[in-house]
């Protein structure tokens, strides 16, 4: 209603005062935006600066009213619209204001859920690309068949008939901050044909961590393993291709941090070497005031057609490291911890990537190879399941306990060796906690564990019990209590222990198993028990009359 008056200049006197009215009259939660509206066509109206500066500011307050009045990403909204008005208006302390107040944001405050679409995979899906490294001759093969075989790209971005449309808000929940709004007409153009690429290539990511999972399985490789091979291309120097393979082990191993924190880089690094191989620009001259410098990853990758790289590979990096509208910005957003732990076919497919930057126009690696190569050979698929050993694989009973091999690190992360000890009884120990590790794959080894630590407790007290020989571990329990080397305590838990250990090593009962936190309590009673011993004095017998008179 206020709006035509305020198009003509004749109504400002009286409109004025009803527009003041107005902006005094909308106050209390649901009505601030209406203030806001009335006080920005007053600010039309003023003829002085100061005038204005006075309204800007009573704009500023009914913005921050408005924030303090919301809750989750409607105040984020609310901040960031004072924050813009605040600086368009030369408010430099309302803008400190509104930074103060938006950092303060916690995460768990913008009130964002995750929603998921489950997708069907098509049976035997999979399992159809695991076949090809189950194919392969070697590891070389295996891993050049993956760096080789690029994800199914669709190159149609029509918006599907029917799909809901709506407008977009990226943030970066970090600050929190907005840093980019795309409108509901950008649905039909690049931002949605980069959307449709990133579904399709994370199926492509549940192939690849298959693939990977099956190379690890079935070769079994170490980091020096992997070193030979990736350090194979001129533009992959040695030094900068342990890092690559340290990578792969950390994804093995459950670390997806990790394997993301040091494959990125090199990544990059690859690319940057190949470009420089194809004598193409990688640098900036310095230019005026603007000082020279070399490329970063987004100039890189709009040369990667210059390269030569074959479709879709362009595409596929472009998608995953680039940080336009609907692209992943996996480097970005991992690299500057913009978010949580990525999922991990994202890193399998980030590994990939890393994989056809470092061997795609390479050839592919000889089918035979010397006996003294020095690269282990393989034991094939077949073999393994003709001889009844079939690879690791989780144990479907420890599911029940954890969700992933990378949770077994958290277990037995306090299961530290006791220092001083014999050489003897701290390699034991290591292998009982390495065991208890492992019973992710075969839950019986939690039992094999803990009776590796009862032989450890038999090696410290054969190294601090004189004359010890060949006595029996119930002797020595025994000459233990009496010297005073052992508390009752102690006593009872190694007796206990040794009547374990003898019923199942005479078959008087079958491995039992132990979840692997219960496990990891009674390791960690081991391992103080052992600390405890070695550190112990035996109490000398108490002297009696006799031998103080006579000395006999």
């Amino acid at each position: 209603m206020t709006a035509p008056l305020v198009a003509s200049k004749d109504n400002w006197s009286a409109v004025h005062a009803l527009l003041e009215r107005a902006a005094d009259e909308y106050r209390g939660e649901g009505r601030f935006h209406y203030r806001v509206e009335f006080l920005e066509e007053l600010r039309r109206m003023v003829r002085t600066d100061d005038e204005r500066r006075d309204v800007n500011e009573r704009i500023h307050r009914a913005r921050m009213e408005l924030a303090d009045s919301s809750t989750g990403f409607r105040k984020l909204l609310a901040l960031e619209d004072a924050a813009r008005h605040a600086r368009d208006s030369g408010l430099t302390d309302a803008l400190d204001e509104v930074r103060r107040t938006q950092q303060k944001i916690g995460r768990d405050e913008l009130l964002m859920d995750t929603i998921g679409t489950p997708v069907p995979l098509p049976t035997g899906y999979l399992e159809a690309a695991s076949a090809a490294i189950d194919a392969a001759d070697s590891m070389e093969h295996a891993l050049h068949f993956i760096a080789t075989t690029p994800p199914a790209m669709s190159d149609s971005a029509a918006l599907p008939s029917g799909l809901l449309s709506l407008p977009t808000v990226y943030i970066n929940p970090n600050g929190p901050v907005v840093t980019r709004t795309v409108g509901s007409d950008s649905t039909g153009g690049e931002g949605f044909f980069f959307r449709q690429h990133v579904f399709a290539l994370d199926v492509h990511g549940l192939v690849v961590e298959a693939q990977l999972d099956r190379v690890r399985d079935r070769f079994r490789p170490t980091a020096e393993d992997l070193v030979p091979f990736f350090a194979g291309p001129e533009h992959a120097p040695e030094t900068r291709m342990r890092g690559l393979a340290r990578a792969f082990e950390a994804f093995w191993e459950g670390d997806v941090d990790t394997a993301l924190a040091l494959a990125l880089p090199r990544l990059e690094g690859t690319l940057r070497r190949r470009l420089q191989a194809a004598d193409i620009a990688v640098i900036t001259h310095a230019k005026g005031e603007t000082i020279g410098q070399v490329q970063q990853l987004g100039s890189l990758l709009h040369k990667l057609d210059e390269l030569g790289f074959p479709e879709p590979w362009p595409l596929v990096l472009r998608t995953v490291l680039g940080n336009a509208e609907g692209q992943m910005n996996l480097r970005n957003n991992v690299l500057h911890d913009l978010v949580d732990t990525p999922s991990r076919h994202r890193a399998a497919f980030v590994l990939q990537i890393a994989l056809a930057v470092l061997f795609l126009g390479e050839e592919p690696p000889a089918r035979t190879r010397s006996a003294d190569s020095g690269t282990r050979m393989p034991l094939p698929w077949n073999a393994a399941a003709d001889q009844g050993l079939p690879f690791p694989v989780p144990d479907p009973r420890v599911h029940h306990f954890v969700t992933q091999y990378a949770d077994m690190h958290d277990i037995v992360a306090g299961l530290t060796v006791p220092s001083g000890i014999p050489q003897s009884a701290a390699t034991v120990l290591h292998t009982s906690r390495e065991l208890l590790r492992h019973s992710y794959f075969c839950h019986e080894f939690s039992t094999v564990a803990l009776l590796h630590a009862l032989i450890a407790m038999e090696i410290v007290l054969r190294a601090k019990i004189p004359d010890s020989g060949t006595k029996p571990l119930h002797a020595l329990i025994k000459q233990g209590k009496e010297s005073g080397l052992l508390t009752e305590r102690q006593t009872e838990f190694l007796h206990e222990g040794r009547k374990l250990r003898n019923r199942i090593a005479h078959g008087q009962r079958a491995h039992s198993v132990m979840p692997p936190r219960w496990g990891a309590g009674m390791l960690t009673t081991s391992f103080t028990l052992i600390s405890e011993v070695w550190a112990a004095q035996p109490t000398p017998p108490a002297a009696t009359d006799t031998d103080v008179g006579t000395g006999i």
